[in-house]
């Protein structure tokens, strides 16, 4: 149980001596609440007989959508997470904690609701969440299939799945499951990259219509920002325009290789 700790704390001291010493108690303190994840087998894993690879192929999707000048000002290390897709037939694998999961009583609400159409968001809450976020080729879709798996007490895993692939403009499309997807604005914030939903979208028969904005969750906003190496810090924040937020997750995450 604890070998992952001190390795943790060892790797985490050894790249961050030049930080302040207030960041490193609270790397240690983080690092005393990770644990190993329960086994595979226990939950349902699309990833998990697929070969672990912290490498993929050449993509510039992000980097088109976002244009030349933002893409320049992003942080190296973002710039290279974003640079490369999963190979098809293998699976990139990051681990981490969420150290909170929120949501208001329509936030939980939705999450609800939205268990009918897929699993775009996690139904609980929760703190010091353990989680994968595992990502897969979606051939069918034609863009990657990120699958974040929530750990949370008592035994209950949730995996929360969709697609991200260019959409017919330039754009982001975010598929969520049976037609509903969002379409996504890509930004850069202090060398960070924000990705901040400005629709959400619905396809039938062919035909593809706005969903009002008071019928959805709300406007979501993602960060991605850098920590140091191979080491961010995901932020989630959902926002009604009359209910207000809605759904708030945060948490710190780093590239896992290993085989489990």
């Amino acid at each position: 149980m604890f070998d992952f700790i001190i390795y943790f704390c060892k790797d985490r001291n050894n790249r961050n001596r030049s930080l302040g010493s207030r960041h490193k108690e609270i790397l240690i303190m983080k690092a005393q609440r990770v644990r190993r994840f329960p086994p595979q087998s226990d939950i349902r894993n699309p990833c998990k007989k697929l070969p672990i690879s912290p490498f993929g192929v050449s993509d510039t999707g992000y980097r088109d959508i976002l244009g030349e000048a933002a893409w320049a000002r992003l942080n190296p290390e973002i710039r290279q997470r974003f640079s490369i897709r999963p190979v098809a037939g293998q699976c990139v694998r990051y681990a981490g904690v969420m150290d909170r999961v929120e949501l208001s009583w329509m936030g939980w609400f939705f999450a609800q609701a939205c268990r009918l159409i897929g699993t775009p968001l996690a139904p609980y809450r929760g703190k010091n969440v353990h989680m994968q976020i595992e990502l897969i080729w979606d051939q069918k879709l034609n863009g990657v299939a990120w699958n974040r798996i929530y750990h949370f007490r008592a035994g209950r895993a949730f995996t929360v799945r969709s697609t991200k692939s260019r959409g017919g403009c330039g754009e982001l499309i975010e598929h969520i499951g049976c037609g509903f997807s969002m379409r996504l604005k890509l930004s850069e914030n202090h060398g960070n990259l924000v990705f901040t939903s400005t629709a959400y979208l619905l396809s039938i028969a062919g035909r593809t219509m706005r969903i009002p904005a008071l019928l959805t969750p709300g406007v979501t906003t993602v960060t991605h920002e850098q920590i140091e190496g191979d080491y961010f810090r995901f932020s989630l924040a959902v926002d009604h325009p009359l209910l207000g937020r809605t759904i708030f997750q945060d948490g710190e995450f780093y590239s896992d290789v290993s085989e489990r």
